[in-house]
């Protein structure tokens, strides 16, 4: 298996139509997301609409980690789920995590690890962008890892 290639890029503003949810711990994480994701997309699917790019946002405070999972959406408010807007980000490290996401721990530690090394502080949610995520057993998956950071 090849290193896995991490760069450093801006981000663009992205409109969610999405969910959020709070778990008390990481581990809690995998059981909420899939299951969110479900419920977005058929919120979507029967006001006729088509979901987008998946893409999910993380953000670990003092409560635990708030989960935000939605589709990319140009389109009007719909009920039952809630319009999310993600700022446009002027510096991340991004990665590509290939297959599950049994193993997308060790991606992101690569990342994280790096974000030091380089002398960058992670800031804010990091998100994940779900490029090719439809196979049951995920291993033909591609998502994109982002971790927004500031420099001193």
């Amino acid at each position: 298996m090849s290193a896995m290639q991490i760069t450093e890029k801006p981000l663009p503003y992205v409109r969610l139509a999405a969910l959020t949810e709070t778990v008390a711990s990481q581990p809690e994480v995998a059981a909420v997301v899939g299951p969110l994701f479900d419920r977005v997309a058929d919120v979507l699917r029967d006001a006729g609409a088509t979901p987008g790019l998946p893409i999910a946002e993380y953000d670990m405070n003092k409560h635990g980690v708030r989960i935000t999972v939605g589709f990319v959406y140009d389109g009007p408010a719909i009920d039952g789920i809630v319009i999310v807007e993600l700022p446009a980000v002027e510096s991340a490290f991004t990665a590509t995590h290939l297959g599950t996401m049994e193993t997308i721990d060790d991606s992101w530690d690569a990342v994280n690890q790096a974000i030091t090394a380089q002398g960058a502080t992670a800031e804010g949610a990091s998100r994940e962008v779900y490029l090719q995520s439809e196979s049951e057993d995920q291993a033909d998956w591609i998502t994109e890892l982002q971790q927004p950071v500031t420099r001193s």
